[in-house]
């Protein structure tokens, strides 16, 4: 400031101060309410409508105070802030020249070890992980191997019965027939891998036998059983049998052997010497309880004329837990049967005669209030009755 006056910037920006203050004036308002709605601190509008450059932040901060304040008053926005650079003497931004783009240049790629390295181990970890792959399939899998004729159980009137197949050009496949067995060993498939062999029939039921050895020593098996069915004559129509369980070789656990199948021109038939009942349309079932081992069940059907066909199947029993089978036999019985100290659900409750159940676990207990109704089946073996007529009984067991 001179001692004549203000110097010539604080005239201006109280030239411009006082368009502001006039203009609210006019239309009322007052420094705290215009603070309020522009949200504008009200020490910055009063520093501009006093021309207090000091008391005003940053020259952008100022002229986004000036905009809002003059559109809220009703102003040019723009020609108070040119007023305001003008009073401030700020020079007005040159427009900016925008220079074009050059094109990207691609570089040829070139192999340093930062490249090659990181493209090495990938290949290796590639190759690493096919071999593993083929090792899983070549030493892990078993051959593949398809019989596609007889595609199922076949019934034939002929003699003998050509099998087909396919498995892997290098297998070796052997056919077994029962009865008998009659053995064709080392059948060599042809390029392609199919393979047939020509094998005789016995009248009634052949069990016929496929298996191929792959150069890893692993076996694929497959069976089918084909009925010869004579052609019966009036005076002689021999019985007919095919046992569709077990599969002749299988293996069992923890669980009885279901023996089924069905029979034409029968009379009776036996499993094991038991005689089994067989339906209107001639197809048996029934449960065999065995011990642990292998075992053999012979089926037989006879007719009423005298006429045998027998079958013939070998399977293994094996147990790992108890497995308890209750038969109730010449009345009924209270029975509750906890299995690893838990009831078992629907027990403790009356059960008729002819009722069967079967218990697996780790420890079974059995407890009846009629003994001599309650016949026991621990792990294939017989027990026989539990105790007297109307005796409570109970017995334990464990893992074989």
């Amino acid at each position: 400031m001179t001692a004549d006056g203000p110097n010539n910037e604080e005239a201006c920006m109280a030239r411009l101060g006082e368009i502001l203050r006039a203009q609210r004036e006019r239309k009322g308002i007052l420094l705290e309410g215009a603070a309020d709605d522009t949200r504008i601190r009200e020490k910055f509008l009063h520093a501009l409508e006093q021309g207090d450059y000091n008391s005003l932040p940053g020259a952008v901060y100022t002229k986004g105070f000036l905009r809002n304040y003059t559109e809220y008053l009703d102003l040019d926005p723009e020609e108070l802030v040119a007023l305001y650079n003008e009073e401030r003497g700020v020079v007005a931004e040159p427009p900016r020249a925008f220079r074009p783009m050059r094109p990207i240049m691609r570089r040829n790629l070139i192999l340093t070890p930062a490249v090659l390295v990181p493209a090495f181990v990938l290949a290796g970890v590639a190759l690493f992980a096919g071999y593993l792959y083929y090792q899983f399939t070549v030493f892990a899998l078993p051959p593949r191997m398809e019989v596609f004729d007889p595609p199922t159980d076949a019934i034939t009137q002929a003699s003998d019965y050509l099998v087909k197949g396919r498995t892997e050009p290098d297998g070796r496949v052997t056919v077994r027939v029962f009865p008998g067995p009659e053995t064709f060993s080392d059948v060599r498939p042809a390029a392609d891998g199919s393979f047939s062999v020509r094998v005789p029939l016995r009248p009634g039921a052949n069990h016929v036998e496929v298996e191929v050895l792959d150069h890893a020593g692993k076996v694929s098996r497959q069976t089918r059983s084909i009925m010869q069915e004579l052609q019966p004559t009036a005076a002689d129509a021999g019985p007919q049998l095919i046992v569709e369980q077990p599969a002749n070789g299988g293996t069992f656990t923890n669980t009885p052997v279901t023996v089924s199948g069905r029979a034409s021109r029968v009379a009776t038939i036996t499993v094991n010497g038991a005689a089994v009942p067989i339906a209107a349309d001639g197809r048996f079932t029934v449960t065999v309880n065995f011990t642990a081992g292998q075992q053999s069940i012979r089926v037989v059907a006879r007719n009423a004329t005298g006429g045998e066909v027998t079958e013939l199947r070998t399977v293994s029993v094996a147990y790992s837990a108890a497995f308890v089978t209750v038969n109730v036999r010449s009345g009924s019985a209270w029975i509750l049967a906890t299995v690893d100290g838990s009831q078992v659900p629907n027990t403790n409750r009356v059960f008729p005669e002819g009722q069967v159940l079967t218990f697996t676990g780790r420890q079974v207990t059995v407890r009846t209030g009629n003994g001599a109704a309650t016949h026991l089946t621990f792990n294939g073996q017989d027990l026989g009755a539990m105790g007297a007529p109307g005796v409570v009984a109970e017995r334990s067991f464990g893992n074989p």
